[in-house]
Parts: structure tokens; sequence; C-alpha cells
């Protein structure tokens, strides 16, 4: 209960301090790239001189680490389980990105309950001030962790591919978000396409189904990003793209992705860690049920 108490009047005080932007980055579906471009992304942000911290948000199937090579002793597990602090897990990944690392196999972490949401709000806190972007790599479909993080972001990156799964369970995800959280803002990220007009294709049909179905929901299409055959092979070896192949088409097109997030950043006193923070405890306050909703449905 102390502990609490000390959260929810730190995260309600009126704060001025430069605080990170928080973005998640989602999926309907898994398979579409989105752990690949969180990091590489980050990698980018960072080697243009900004602090980036990476939290892998996947809490029961971590994937951060193991794209990166990097084999974490501790995870945010024992953070949550009270055995060490949040600075005994974190991570140092190319162009100094900071990685919190989740857990794998550990399936009691893939729904978190009300203490535990509360202590990871606690550990979160440490970092308020200390980075220019928290990116939230967050699990594939519409799980209550899934919706936990996405719901708690100031700004929401869909991942998708031209495939017509990943396209509906696209939708589906931002349905629920629309529906149960009352979010009507998202970005997209049209991954491993064959052509510009291919992604655009894309981002037309699932704006007019927004449109359509829900109405008031803006998409935000912020670019698509080419196949490159040297990114399946940079996954086998637990490397990152960016600086494998600077030069390719992929790296290119995700770069200017970075700059347009830095352009269109909407950071701000309702960006920062506390609104983070505020809104994962009013969000699990609410106990918003979307139980009945599938990935695979009518619109």
């Amino acid at each position: 209960m102390k502990d609490q108490a000390h959260t929810l009047r730190k995260i309600f005080k009126d704060g001025t301090a430069r605080t990170p932007e928080v973005i998640s980055v989602t999926s309907g579906k898994g398979g579409v790239g989105k752990t690949s471009i969180v990091v590489n992304m980050a990698i980018l942000l960072a080697s243009k001189g900004k602090k980036v911290l990476v939290l892998d948000a996947d809490l029961g199937l971590a994937n951060v680490d193991v794209m990166l090579g990097i084999a974490p002793r501790l995870t945010i597990k024992h953070v949550l389980d009270g055995e060490c602090s949040i600075d005994d897990i974190v991570l140092t990944g190319p162009s100094g990105i900071r990685i919190i690392p989740a857990s794998s196999g550990i399936q009691e972490l893939a729904d978190l309950n009300p203490s535990q949401q509360i202590s990871l709000v606690n550990a979160l806190d440490h970092f308020d001030g200390d980075f220019d972007y928290m990116i939230v790599d967050t699990g594939a479909g519409i799980s209550r962790n899934v919706m936990y993080f996405n719901a708690a972001s100031q700004r929401i990156i869909v991942v998708a591919t031209a495939e017509p799964t990943s396209i509906t369970d696209a939708y589906a995800l931002i349905k629920v978000l629309r529906k149960h959280y009352g979010i009507k803002r998202f970005d997209l990220i049209v991954n491993n396409v064959t052509s510009k007009s291919e992604g655009d294709h894309v981002a037309e049909k699932l704006t007019l189904v927004c449109d359509r179905f829900l109405g008031d929901v803006a998409l935000e299409m912020l670019g698509s990003i080419p196949h490159d055959k040297s990114i399946p092979e940079c996954i086998k070896a637990q490397k990152a793209f960016v600086g494998v192949n600077p030069n390719g088409d992929a790296v290119k097109r995700l770069a200017r992705i970075a700059d347009r997030l830095e352009e269109t950043s909407r950071a701000s006193t309702s960006g920062n860690l506390q609104f983070f923070f505020r809104k994962m405890l009013l969000n699990q306050a609410k106990g918003t049920s979307h139980a009945g909703y599938r990935v695979h449905g009518t619109y």
C-alpha cells in the first residue's frame, strides 16, 4: 500500500521536466516485422543523438534481446518479483540504446495482475527525464497486456503488411482500441512491401474501412518499408539491419520514418511518463473488458 500511495502521489503531481515521448509499436498479427522495426528505428534515432529506451512489453515472449543476440541474466520478471531493481536489468544495445528485457516462456506475465502493474509503474518511474523516447514493443493481437500498453502510450504505431490477414487484424486492433479505450488517432507503417504503391494501397484500404465502420478514427501513414532479402539474414544472425546494410532501400525508408516521427512529435505535458503511468492506472481501474472480440472476424 505504501508503494502504491507513493506512486499515485508522484504521477498526479504537476511537473515541467523534460520527459520521453512514449510510443507503442503494435500489430494485430504476429510475424509482420514489428520488433525489427522497433529495434532498428531506435538505433536510427540514437544515431542522431536521441536518448532512446526500448521496453520489451511482450512480457511472456521476449524478442528484443533475442533479435540483438543479447542474453540478459535478469529480466522484468525479477523486478516484478522484487528480486532486483530496474537498474539491474537494463541492457545497452547498438548506438547506446537502452533496453528493458522481458521474459520468454513465463506464462503468468502474459496477463499482469494489478499488483504487478503497480510494480511496473514504480520501476519505470525511475527513468522519467532520462530519455527522449521510450519505445514500447507490444505483443501482437488484442490481449489485455497489448491493450494495456497501447492505451497508456501517447502515440500508437500499427505495423501491417499487404497480407489480407494482417490488414484484417490491424483493423481489429484499431477497432478495440477505439471502441473500448476511446483512442482515435493512429500511425501506420506498412512493412515488407514490393513497391511504394503497394504500401499506399494497404493504407488506403485500412483508412476506408476505418472511415466506414469507425467514422472518427484518424490513420496517419508514416511510410512503408520495402522487402529486403538481407533482413531475414540479419535476424538469423541476430544483428540490426541498419548496421549491416546502411545504404539499402529499407534502411533509407525507415530513416525517413524516424525523421517523420521527430517532425511530428507529440511530446507535451500529456505525453510524458507521468501521463503514461496515469493512463496505465486509470485503465487498470476501469477494468475495461474486450471479451468476445475476435481477431479474425467481421467488421
